[in-house]
Order: structure tokens, then sequence, then C-alpha cells
């Protein structure tokens, strides 16, 4: 009885001992990121069969734990990525807003408006040289504040590429560092002995700063056997087993039906922010008498890109001869969007036959046995995520900076600066300056001069603009300046140019075989990389001016216009207006063939573009009831609304995060009065099971007193 006292005693003692051991330690770490509060796990010892009763056997300290909710650990891991990625967008978005914000400076809404007030003036004093360089001074400086406006742009996008490459690498060292936390706990835990807290606690903050950077779920079955995985499934940690992620270059994939009979790959050249999905709608081979034909869908296949007639776009696969390097018969190019695509066979297209195209960085899962799988995050048309690809941390808000928000900026700026370049040079191709031409040097190039210039072959920007019809020529005498006589386009038998039909080569001889009352060729046209020249012929004492043009050809070939360019890249006034002032378009040949100094219909007719509703298109979306001025108004709002959105959201999925961190403090947190509480409480524990040893010392004492 007495030796059980003493067991009893000495049990309590290591309990309390233990107990004020943890206690001390917790108030030692009250300030340590990420450290659990620990605790004494203890159980009754039980007792052995004895009379009068069980006799007691005391208390055992058997493990030191920690406190922690697995569930609530969970929670906020999900919870905090979806608050990494919303702050970090929202922080970027700060950005890209400053970018529009037109508060407190000049930009691209007031360059856009003094632009057309220029073209007002000069219709008020259509042969005042000074009206003239201030409509250029203007243009410049429209032109350069959408190619500062897009290179801002494009600098955010370059700023996000290097933040994702520092994310990735970052994500991968957090994944070994896991697996070699997991190869430690296995070693250092011995079940219902000893925990390794330390451990087990690093490897939690692991987890929580993987998931600010991607969305990651864990499966925990104990020891080592700790998974971490993607949102979408694929693992990064299993064990000790790690996985990549990697940022891959531009690239594509095949996407075959079973039973295609398909051989080649999918090509293209050019970078883009969007990823197309090519499907074959009609099989068969290039080069047939009814060529195969694809459609482009811009987000994975919820849509299909459509015309501003609202019909879906159809592209037919074609062959000319081309071969590749090796000799290999391939498809001719097809432009879409941003890209040339083309294929490295040219038989058994098969209906249904899908190929990927992601013209920019990605992000991949890297898989050993099946090769690189695609999780670049993707945000549609319709504004939700891809919930098949990484949606969550900053690497989500990276992405989707980059590639939508950035994407649909600078698509809906080229639409812009194309509808303004569209629209000002098809008005001023058909006008006439102070002075004559004698040559005029297209301004856009065509890459493949024998195809239908309104095909996608062709590869000239504005072929989607032309339209069957004529084009009027008109020509003077240099010396005298009268009229001499005025011709259309012939392209056979008295036929009007078919964008359907007539190439850029079609062109340049209608033009070559010009000729006037007299017999005399007034015109020599050659093509010169790609681009039409127009020059009064050799010797000749005759100069010329454009007419009207039904079809839009000159506009589309940059004959006789003022902007050079496509885009808000490279927009700019043609130098050959900026090299003569004169030549910029005020007037127009009248109905008696005069151009007159003080005409100006077509600076009245620029000058109104300023309040008429235009077309304008992006791939997924045709305006045509606002004006230019109002479509940038409009984009400059829906920046504003993005940066609303990605604060709303940093806010509401902010204060979840902070409420769950409160509670999953209030699990492991230290909490200072408390601990101190417990230190005092185990301290008279302590007394007290030194108290139990001593008084069972002197029974003992006084048992062996007996004997004497």
């Amino acid at each position: 009885m007495l030796n059980g006292l003493l067991n009893i005693g000495q049990s309590a003692l290591n309990a309390s001992q233990a107990w004020i051991s943890v206690t001390g330690n917790n108030l030692a770490n009250v300030d340590t990121e990420g450290y659990s509060r620990q605790y004494v796990d203890q159980k009754d010892a039980g007792g052995l069969k004895y009379k009068p009763g069980a006799q007691p056997l005391g208390v055992n300290a058997q493990q030191i734990m920690r406190f922690f909710d697995a569930f609530l650990e969970r929670s906020y891991v999900k919870q905090s990525t979806n608050s990494s990625r919303w702050d970090q967008q929202d922080t970027i978005m700060a950005s890209l807003e400053n970018i529009f914000n037109e508060a407190n400076r000049a930009g691209v809404s007031s360059a856009l408006t003094n632009f057309f007030n220029a073209w007002q003036d000069l219709a008020l004093r259509p042969d005042d040289t000074a009206v003239r360089e201030s409509l250029l001074s203007h243009a410049d400086n429209l032109s350069d504040m959408f190619g500062n406006t897009m290179d801002a742009i494009k600098n955010i996008q370059n700023e996000m590429d290097v933040s994702i490459k520092q994310g990735v690498d970052r994500v991968n060292d957090i994944a070994v560092a896991i697996a070699d936390l997991n190869r430690q706990i296995t070693a250092q835990t011995v079940d219902g002995i000893n925990n390794p807290n330390s451990l087990l606690d690093k490897r939690d903050q692991l987890v929580r700063e993987l998931a600010t950077l991607v969305d990651v779920e864990t499966i925990d079955h104990g020891k080592g056997d700790f998974r971490v995985q993607l949102s979408t499934g694929q693992p990064l940690v299993d064990g000790i087993v790690t996985y990549e992620l990697e940022v891959m270059g531009p690239r594509a994939e095949n996407h075959l039906k079973s039973g295609s009979a398909y051989a080649g790959t999918v090509n293209f050249v050019g970078n883009d922010s969007h990823e197309y999905t090519v499907e074959i709608v009609r099989g068969g081979d290039a080069g047939g008498a009814e060529p195969p034909q694809f459609r482009v869908s811009l987000d994975g296949g919820k849509t299909w890109l459509r015309g501003e007639d609202g019909q879906e776009l159809r592209f037919d696969i074609t062959n000319s001869g081309k071969t590749d390097e090796n000799g290999n018969s391939i498809t001719d190019e097809v432009l879409v969007k941003d890209l040339k695509i083309s294929f490295s066979s040219v038989e058994n297209f098969h209906a249904g036959d899908q190929f990927d195209i992601i013209p920019k960085d990605g992000l991949y899962w890297i898989e050993p046995s099946r090769g690189p799988q695609n999780i670049t995050p993707q945000i549609g048309f319709d504004g939700q995520d891809n919930k098949n690809r990484v949606t969550g941390g900053k690497l989500a808000a990276y992405y989707n900076i980059r590639d939508d928000n950035c994407g649909r900026y600078m698509d809906e700026l080229d639409a812009v600066a194309s509808t303004l370049v569209w629209e000002v040079n098809r008005i001023h191709s058909q006008g006439a300056g102070l002075s004559k031409l004698t040559y005029s040097q297209g301004q856009q190039r065509v890459e493949e001069t024998d195809q239908p210039l309104g095909s996608p072959q062709a590869i000239l920007p504005f072929a989607d603009k032309l339209q069957s019809g004529n084009v009027n020529f008109h020509f003077y005498d240099r010396t005298t300046g009268a009229h001499i006589d005025s011709a259309m386009l012939d392209f056979g038998g008295g036929a009007n140019f078919d964008p359907s039909v007539h190439s850029l080569e079609d062109v340049r001889n209608a033009i070559n075989n010009m000729e006037l009352e007299d017999g005399t060729k007034p015109l020599v046209a050659t093509i010169q990389d790609g681009k039409l020249l127009i020059e009064t012929a050799a010797g000749s004492d005759i100069e010329f001016a454009m007419g009207a043009d039904s079809s839009g050809l000159m506009a589309a070939l940059g004959i006789n216009t003022f902007f050079s360019g496509s885009g808000a890249d490279d927009i700019a006034v043609n130098s050959q207006v900026h090299n003569n002032t004169n030549l910029i378009a005020s007037g127009q040949v009248n109905g008696q063939f005069q151009i007159n100094a003080g005409d100006n219909a077509t600076a009245t007719a620029i000058g109104k573009l300023v309040d008429k509703p235009v077309t304008i298109t992006t791939l997924w979306k045709t305006v045509d009831n606002q004006t230019i001025s109002q479509y940038y108004a409009n984009l400059v709002t829906t920046v504003g609304a993005d940066r609303r959105l990605s604060k709303t959201n940093t806010e509401y999925h902010g204060a979840l995060t902070d409420d769950l961190s409160e509670r999953v403090a209030s699990v492991t947190g230290v909490n200072m009065d408390e601990e101190m509480s417990n230190l005092i409480k185990f301290q008279h524990s302590y007394t007290a099971a030194a108290k139990l040893i001593t008084t069972a010392d002197q029974m003992l004492q006084t048992l062996l007193g007996l004997k004497q």
C-alpha cells in the first residue's frame, strides 16, 4: 500500500512537471507565428485488483499534443487562397485603372476630342497651312496616346510574367520542403509516445503559404502520409514524392476524335492573351472542290467566333502548293484575330477533331508518365472561372490580370484604334487635297498577294471591310491642272472588284491595264513587300486624284489614306501625308471633275465622325450604336467596374478569412492569462504530489518505528 502511494506521488510529480514545462513553452512562444498551443495528454493509470478494492496506480503523462482543429485549418486554407487572389488582383487593378484615369491628365479621350475638333477647324479653313499643321500635331498626339496606353498595359503584363515565374518557383520549393517534413515527421512519430509538434506546425505554415500562391487542399492520413494537391486534383506533394509546376512557352495540342485519320498538327504564328480552340466542322482534303473548314473559340468551346452579321465564322482550309522546310505540303495560313493558323498535313481532316493553341506562356502541372497538363487560369467571356484550372491564390491573380483584364482592354483599345483608322481612311481615301498625286504608297501589307483580298488567307488587316464595287481615278494635266480623263478599275469585261475573287495581283494588273480615251496607260502599279505602289507612268505629264470607291479597296490597301497601321500598337499618320500637308484630303473631286482649294467635303465628313455611331467589333461582341469616343468611354467604365469588383471581393473574402483566422487562433493560439493560470494550477499540483510522497514517507517511518 505504501509503495503504491509513492508510485502515485511519483506519477503525479511527473505529470505536473510535464504540464509546467509545456505551459512555460507556450508562454515562451506566445508571439511565435504558426505555433500551436500544446498540452499534456494524461490518462488514469488504472489499478490493480486488491482488497478492499482496486489499487490505483496514479496518472500517466503519455505524450505532448497540440491544440489543433483540422476542419478549421482546412477551411482557413481554402478561404485564404481566395482572399490572397483578390487582394493581389485589387492591388494590380489599381495600377491598371490609373492607366485609363484621365481625371488629372490628358489621355486618349481628350486626344480623340482634339483630333476631331482639328478636322472641324480644317473644314472651316481648308486651305490654311497652319490649320493643317495643327491637325497633324493632334493626330500625332492621338497616335502617341494609343501607343503609350498600349505600352503601359503591356508593361503590366510583363510584370505579371516575372511574378508568375517567381511564384511558380516558390510553389515548387514549398512542395519539396513539405515532402522533407513528411519524411522527418514519419521518422520522429512514435504512436502514443512522441509527436513532432514543431514539425507539424512548420508543415501547416508551409501549406498556408502555398495556399496564398495557388488553390490547394490537403489529405492527412497521419504521420508523413500527407498529400497536398491542387483543387483540381493534381498532387503537388504525396508523402515524400513531389510534383512540379512549370511555366511553358506557346504550344499547341491535338485532341483528335476516335477514328480520325488526321496525322498532322496545327501550326501558328503570333501571340495573344486568349487560348484558341480550333474545331474541324467539315472534313476532307485541303485543295478539294469543297475545302475542309474549321471554327474557333476563345473560351474553351463555350462560344464560337462570329462576324459582324452574327453568323458563326467558318474558315476554309486551302492548299496553294506551299511546303515546309522539309518539303512536306502544308495548308495556307489563315488570319484569325492575332494568329496566323495553318496545318502541317493537308489530308484526312476529320469533323470533330480539335486543336488547342496556347499562344502565350502557360502554367502546367508536370506528370512524368503523361506529360504536362494545362492548368493555366482561364476566365470565359461570361466572367466565370474555368473550374478545371487553377482558380485561387496569387498565381490566379497574375494570370487573370495578364490574360483576362489586360487582354480584354488591349483588344478593345485595338478595336477603338482600328475603327478610327478605318472610318477616317474610308473617307480620306476618296478625297483630294491641295495637291494632286504623282504616286501613292499603300500602307497596308498583304502577305499572300495571290489570294482573294477578302479571304482570311490573304492576311490583310481590313479584309472583312471589303465589298464588291468599283474604284474611280481622275487624271489631270500636271502643268495646267486641267482634267484629262477619268476611269474605273476593270477586272475583265467591265467587271467590278470582288473581294472573294480578286487578289492584290489582280488589282495591280487592273491598274496597269487601265487606259485613257487616247489609249495611253497613265499608271504603273507594283507590289513591294506586299504593299501596292501606284505611280504615274514614266515621262508622263499626268497627275491623278482618287474618286468614289464603293468597295473600300483603296482604304483597305492604304492608298491615299490619312492613317497607317491597323491598331493601337501601330497607328500613325501616313508618312506621305506627314511630309506634305497639301495631301491632307479636305475636299474631293466634284461633279465637274474639279478640286477646289476651298472644298471642305472630306474634312467635314471626318469631323462629323465625332457624333456618328459606327460599328466597332471585337471577336466577342459587336457594337453599332456608339461613337468612337463613347466606345472608349465605356472601356474606361469597364476598367473602373473591374476595379470595383476586385475591391468588393477583397473586402468580402478578407472579412471571411479574418473570421476564420480568429476561430483558428481561439483553438491554437496562446492566451497569456490562461497559461499563467495553468502555471499556478500545476505548481500547486506539483506541491500536492510532493506532499503525498512526504506523507507516504512519514507513514513508512512510523511503521518502521513500531519494530523498535
